[in-house]
């Protein structure tokens, strides 16, 4: 009987509606990565950062993802997922 491979990687796509950037941030994050370590990387990519009055956000499928949730959980048995980075206004 062969053994069903389970992938340890998924293919991570960031889509940021209002940058300036030609293409998305693209990386093959472990399923174990936590969202909150793929948004750091695709805020890096756009050069954008939290202050005061914003903070960003990864969303899946129109909802927002809690920075300590795995990759693996939210893609499921999925290879490859995508997100989309959502500025917010800070709650303060």
């Amino acid at each position: 009987m062969a053994e069903v491979q389970t992938r340890t990687e998924v293919e991570v796509t960031v889509t940021f509606p209002i940058t300036k950037k030609k293409e998305p941030f693209q990386e093959r994050a472990a399923r174990d990565a936590t969202v909150g370590a793929v948004r750091t990387a695709a805020m890096g990519y756009f050069e954008v950062q939290d202050d005061s009055q914003f903070v960003y956000v990864l969303a899946h499928d129109g909802v927002e993802e809690g920075n300590n949730r795995t990759v693996g959980e939210v893609a499921g048995p999925a290879e490859a997922l995508k997100f989309t980075l959502v500025k917010k206004i800070a709650q303060g």
